[in-house]
């Protein structure tokens, strides 16, 4: 095992997950707290697998989102540039 994996267990929705990572204390705890606050929303009868298929849909549309406020921003900036 390569000296800078380390063993950690993270919770998502219903089960916990052991996995090896390179990810310092900080990065895992803002990882585990968005994950906590995504299925929080999907908290109820949905079973495991239902759970984190729409944990991945809601993550792929929170990127979706961020990607184009970036591309927006970066287009103003170049506009701004020009004038």
């Amino acid at each position: 095992m390569d000296a800078s994996l380390r063993e950690v267990n993270i919770q998502i929705g219903k089960k916990s997950y052991f996995l090896k990572t390179t990810l310092d204390d900080e990065s895992l705890k803002g990882i585990s707290s968005l994950s906590a606050e995504i299925t929080k929303e999907f908290s109820g009868s949905l079973d495991q697998e239902n759970l984190l298929l729409l944990s991945c849909l809601q993550l792929a549309w929170i990127l979706e989102k961020l990607g184009r406020k970036l591309e927006k921003s970066l287009i103003e900036l170049k506009d701004e540039e020009t004038l």
